[in-house]
């Protein structure tokens, strides 16, 4: 790469002094092509034996190779912010399923931890101590612990029923299940966040 420039994944080559955000994500995305520590052969999917030119490999393979984006790569190739890959409401409830597990683990760690630390008695008085000192976070701070909760439950279902009885297993119910499940995990987690006891 010459001085101030970096190859992006597409091959373009992107200014580092005029985008520096665009000429660091170009260089963490440019990767070595390698098969085990020798590197792509010469002749790689083309040798003199023919290999895959009879499937219409083309001539400039390797030329070709060397601008494709690696995969999967979340973002586009050009060294932007959009997204590479569509992401149907299957995918993105799929990804809020594992986030949403995550987020649950890391809630009952930190009661773990405080009633481990201090006492049972922690956990209700660090909840209260919450309310007093930031009283506008108290319904966004419920939500934000509802969502997981109502999500990943409501989620569990649908596995179970899926696992069970085989129903829903396509695309078409698949995507309809996935944007009630955002809706009615939305919902009901706004009313639980509003709710006070």
């Amino acid at each position: 790469h010459a001085i101030g420039h970096v190859a992006s994944a597409s091959g373009a080559s992107v200014s580092a002094t005029s985008a520096p955000a665009a000429s660091m994500m170009a260089s963490l995305r440019t990767q070595i092509r390698s098969i085990g520590d020798r590197g792509v052969p010469e002749e790689y999917g083309q040798p003199k034996t023919g290999g895959t030119g009879f499937l219409g490999t083309p001539k400039n393979h390797r030329a070709l190779l060397e601008k494709r984006p690696m995969s999967p790569d979340v973002f586009a190739a050009d060294g932007g912010w959009s997204a590479h890959y569509k992401f149907p409401p299957v995918a993105l409830s799929s990804i809020t399923n594992r986030v949403s597990g995550i987020v649950l683990s890391g809630a009952l760690s930190t009661g773990g931890v405080i009633a481990l630390v201090a006492g049972p008695e922690a956990v209700p008085a660090t909840v209260e101590a919450f309310k007093h000192a930031a009283p506008m976070l108290v319904i966004p701070a419920k939500f934000a612990l509802s969502f997981p909760f109502v999500f990943h439950t409501l989620g569990g279902f649908r596995h179970l029923i899926w696992d069970t009885t085989m129903r829903g297993i396509n695309n078409e119910s698949a995507n309809t299940t996935s944007l009630a499940l955002f809706g009615v995990s939305a919902a009901a987690s706004a009313a639980l966040a509003a709710y006070t006891w």
